[in-house]
């Protein structure tokens, strides 16, 4: 379903736009917390961006859904956390 709703998107503006707003608003906000929550704890920088950070991890995910069709096993995700981590170091 999601990629059809996706698709449609691509073709309807104005579903599009009701669609990021409605749906992918609270899907970005339902995805934040844990960096925030990891920020506060002191677990990362103070600085960093967490709107562009959770994209970068949640991006790949997005992307195995939509495009590939791979699993969202846990190496896969475990080496997402593990490279988003060695980048901070």
């Amino acid at each position: 379903m999601f990629r059809a709703l996706i698709a449609q998107a691509q073709h309807d503006p104005a579903f599009a736009a009701d669609f990021r707003a409605r749906y992918l608003g609270r899907r970005r906000a339902l995805d934040r917390p844990p960096l925030e929550r990891a920020a506060r704890r002191g677990e990362l920088p103070a600085d960093l961006d967490l709107a562009a950070e959770t994209e970068r991890l949640v991006g790949p995910v997005y992307y195995r859904v939509l495009v590939t069709g791979e699993p969202l096993d846990d190496d896969f995700l475990d080496g997402l956390v593990d490279a988003f981590l060695a980048t901070l170091r």
